[in-house]
């Protein structure tokens, strides 16, 4: 179980540890004491940080996931992009694609 969450919690770990000096600059060391936030707006900035970080950890975490070891791609592929394959009905004799017109509704701009 820890070993499918080990990308996520790297990569949050990671961009925390690379947020933390630039929440310190902003809680202490800003040369401009009128932009040194209190606790309360620091609160907030900081769980905007954990938020940001968070959500780079899950992207680039999923990329790392132990079953992504790239061993799929030495097989055949199983099936073609669904989005590109002809959808023949068996009853129809012709393989093109034909649309029924109907008077009964408005008519779309992408039809001819």
């Amino acid at each position: 179980m820890f070993k499918y969450y080990l990308p996520y919690i790297t990569f949050f770990v990671i961009f925390f540890a690379a947020a933390l000096p630039i929440l310190y600059y902003i809680q202490r060391k800003h040369p401009d004491p009128r932009f040194r936030p209190n606790f309360g707006e620091m609160s907030l900035i900081t769980i905007i940080a954990i938020f940001i970080c968070g959500g780079m950890a899950v992207g680039l975490g999923g990329l790392f996931k132990p079953e992504n070891d790239g061993s799929a791609l030495k097989g055949k592929p199983t099936e073609g992009a669904g989005w590109s394959a002809i959808q023949v009905d068996p009853d129809s004799k012709s393989k093109s694609r034909k649309k029924e017109k109907s008077s009964d509704g408005p008519r779309r701009l992408n039809e001819k």
